[in-house]
């Protein structure tokens, strides 16, 4: 199997004079520190209905700012760092891939059109090609991460040796027998893997969930393998994105903490501490001690229960 068989290729706007130049610059953002050079004008009174206005630009969810390629769509990953595939529907604030294409926000998958054809092919795309990950870090439920904020992550989730943690009881045996086929054979499609290891549907779904919470396994493409729908491939993340993972070697835990959260907050522009802990699945203590650190660096600023972006 080739890689190339991995993987099929297949509103809002803003008049208001004072988005022009934001506007200009986001246009040429190619990494998240960009964001910083345009929107620096969160205010140290909160404006919420301000911020939904900025986050509209910083979510392209306006027609002059929409993804339109595959290329678009991975430069926008890197922008924001962390992306849902679709809009939420349970209150959870990230930006979404499908709004993007969209340019406007609220855009749900309600009718399938050319639109949903290409976000669901990039998901497998960007994996499949290495230009972001895609998969079920931390809380479960899929998201994009940019190869710029994914050591952070496999810093904080990844086991350094997943037979070790078998063996203290921290990695159960179907994660195990998931784990060590996935490392004889290679990148494998979902039916095949299953039949490698023996496994029943509901425990071999539970146990790739494992995994993919803990950084260890990841979608890396798509392909046939039965009937008219695709089937994910998986690889060892460890194999799939080697630099990444050799970075994260290098990164302290608190680090790791005052990363994430500060590459959430200066895309959302504003956050709360549950909130945080919610999209993450992050520790609470974890969290405030690390808002509580950004802070002190005069990085953010809090207002109530709020973080901002600190403004001198």
């Amino acid at each position: 199997m080739t890689r190339r068989a991995w993987y099929s290729w297949t509103a809002l706007s803003l008049n208001d004079e004072e988005f022009t130049p934001a506007l200009e610059k986001i246009r040429s953002v190619t990494t998240p520190a960009d964001f910083g050079l345009a929107f620096s004008i969160v205010k140290s009174s909160l404006d919420l209905k301000q911020i939904e206005r900025q986050r509209d630009v910083i979510y392209r969810r306006t027609r002059a700012l929409r993804v339109q390629t595959m290329r678009d769509a991975a430069r926008f990953i890197d922008a924001v760092g962390f992306c849902l595939l679709f809009a939420s529907t349970r209150n959870v604030e990230l930006p979404s891939l499908f709004e993007a294409v969209k340019g406007r926000r609220d855009a749900h998958i309600d009718d399938w059109d050319a639109d949903s054809d290409r976000v669901w092919g990039w998901k497998n795309d960007l994996p499949a090609t290495r230009r972001a990950y895609y998969g079920k870090a931390l809380t479960g439920k899929p998201m994009f991460i940019s190869l710029e904020m994914l050591p952070y992550v496999i810093a904080l989730a990844a086991p350094a040796n997943v037979r070790a943690e078998y063996q203290r009881g921290r990695v159960s045996q179907e994660a195990k027998r998931v784990h060590d086929a996935l490392a004889a054979m290679g990148p494998t499609p979902a039916m095949a893997l299953r039949a490698a290891t023996g496994l029943d549907n509901a425990r071999y779904h539970r146990a790739l969930d494992e995994l993919q919470r803990a950084l260890v396994v990841a979608p890396v493409g798509a392909t046939l393998e039965r009937g008219a729908w695709a089937s994910q491939i998986f690889d060892l993340v460890a194999r799939w994105f080697p630099r990444q993972c050799e970075r994260a070697q290098k990164i302290d835990t608190a680090a790791a903490y005052r990363a994430i959260v500060k590459r959430y907050v200066t895309t959302t522009l504003a956050s709360t501490v549950p909130m945080v802990v919610r999209v993450f699945g992050l520790p609470r203590e974890r969290v405030d001690a690390a808002v509580d650190a950004l802070v002190a660096r005069r990085i953010f600023s809090k207002q109530a229960n709020w973080i901002l972006r600190h403004v001198e």
